[in-house]
């Protein structure tokens, strides 16, 4: 989904770890957050709020952690997840193993119906 100032979001690629997953992304290449101009930095941490909010009301979570490594994927994007208390795998770093374990096929993660459905809410709420 297009987003104002640049900007993009998109449900986790599958196999998604955990529903309501999702990616924001800068729509132009850069590889690093210092070279975002400043209508674009500012345009993140905008959406990061109002993706954040709409995680929460779709998933029922306590939190949205956000994640940016770029490492595999050389360009600026964020992972906002959602962490649930009764979902151990979501807890603070237990959700990089998690990450591992479905990556690797130990794991099958959620349950693609289900990840495409609350992405569809998110979308929802953030258009709303």
């Amino acid at each position: 989904m297009q987003l104002a100032g640049g900007w993009c979001v998109q449900a986790h690629a599958a196999p998604c770890p955990v529903e309501g997953w999702c990616v924001l992304e800068l729509s132009r290449p850069a590889a690093t957050l210092d070279a975002l101009t400043a209508d674009e930095a500012t345009a993140m941490g905008l959406h990061i709020r109002a993706i954040s909010a709409a995680i929460r009301a779709v998933t029922d979570c306590e939190r949205v952690y956000v994640i940016g490594f770029a490492e595999a994927h050389k360009q600026v994007h964020l992972h906002l997840v959602p962490r649930h208390a009764h979902h151990a795998a979501t807890t603070s770093w237990a959700l990089a193993d998690h990450y591992r374990a479905v990556a690797q096929g130990r794991d099958a993660g959620s349950a693609p119906e289900l990840c495409e459905k609350s992405f569809a809410q998110i979308c929802a709420k953030l258009l709303g």
